[in-house]
């Protein structure tokens, strides 16, 4: 499968219907690329620039066309923006001389950049999981731009064992001979979405090797102080920005909506109310049928659930 033969908008109609979309239209967006803090960065602009502006930023191992199903939904009133962060996607990677930098603190400065990129005085922040964390540091940074923001089943607390479950499905395919074998993992781990929607997905989170094989367009490179440290320390370091993460997420005031897969393995319900118990403007909503990935394996929902959302506070 090469990039010139792949019909897009075939596949997204096929992943749509698959989903249980009604979209009014199957719609692409736009590719567009912009440098910024060092490195190229990729982003979809779904079009109706006139409407409330939803920048959306993805979590760890996935890309900005994660929203995609989410999208088709949402696009006729809001103008969708997702970014592919740092090392994910087709944005570059973090080059060899800052890899001793830390990455949370890169991508922090991306976003920063990137919006002031955009150049738009309001606009609503959402973010999954890893994407969902820069959301959280941004909007306690740099409010003043902020009507709202949106923060997809993550906490400064997250379950382990969910997270060892990713972490080892990513290492079990780290390269495969054919797309489909991806696609036939794909399947087993996530069984609870349609193979038609997984196709879709694994078409733009995957790249050929040199040898003809496939592999994740994620950059997974340790970066090199990391590999220096023991166990104590990085536990250490985990537990202070785990402190840190929790005030600058009770420093958020604009109105923010948590959303918590009720399949989740990474976002507890304890800890999903404590989030927004210690909010002064949180909401939570649980999505039904749906994992850490909230927004993929129940879009219609997730989209449904923004919109009421975005209704009530922007008007």
């Amino acid at each position: 499968m090469t990039a010139d033969s792949i019909d897009y908008a075939e596949l997204m109609a096929a992943a749509a219907k698959a989903a249980g979309l009604e979209p009014k239209a199957i719609v692409i967006p736009t590719d567009h690329y912009v440098r910024l803090n060092g490195i190229r960065l990729h982003y979809l602009d779904w079009g109706n620039e006139h409407l409330p502006h939803v920048v959306l930023l993805h979590g760890g191992s996935l890309q900005a066309h994660t929203w995609d199903m989410a999208a088709l939904m949402l696009r006729d009133s809001y103008h969708l923006i997702a970014l592919s962060q740092r090392g994910h996607g087709d944005t570059e990677w973090t080059p060899d001389e800052d890899l001793d930098k830390d990455n949370g603190d890169l991508m922090l400065e991306d976003t920063r950049q990137f919006i002031d990129h955009l150049g738009y005085n309001h606009l609503t922040l959402v973010g999954m999981s890893m994407g969902g964390m820069n959301t959280i540091r941004y909007a306690a940074r740099h409010p003043e731009r902020l009507d709202a923001v949106g923060i997809v089943d993550v906490a400064p607390e997250t379950m382990r064992d969910g997270q060892i479950e990713m972490e080892a499905f990513r290492h079990e395919t780290e390269t495969l001979d054919r797309f489909e074998d991806f696609l036939a993992r794909a399947r087993k781990f996530i069984p609870h979405r349609a193979p038609e929607h997984l196709r879709y997905s694994l078409t733009h989170s995957l790249k050929p090797t040199e040898d003809g094989r496939y592999t994740w367009k994620q950059d997974h490179r340790r970066r090199r102080g990391d590999r220096q440290l023991s166990d104590d320390v990085r536990a250490a370091a985990r537990a202070q920005r785990a402190d840190a993460m929790w005030e600058d997420l009770f420093s958020i005031e604009q109105p923010t909506i948590l959303f918590r897969g009720a399949w989740s393995k990474i976002l507890s319900p304890e800890v999903a109310r404590r989030v927004v118990d210690g909010m002064s403007n949180a909401r939570l909503v649980e999505i039904p049928r749906a994992t850490h990935n909230v927004h993929s394996d129940n879009p219609k929902d997730f989209a449904e659930a923004l919109d009421e959302f975005l209704s009530d506070v922007l008007a």
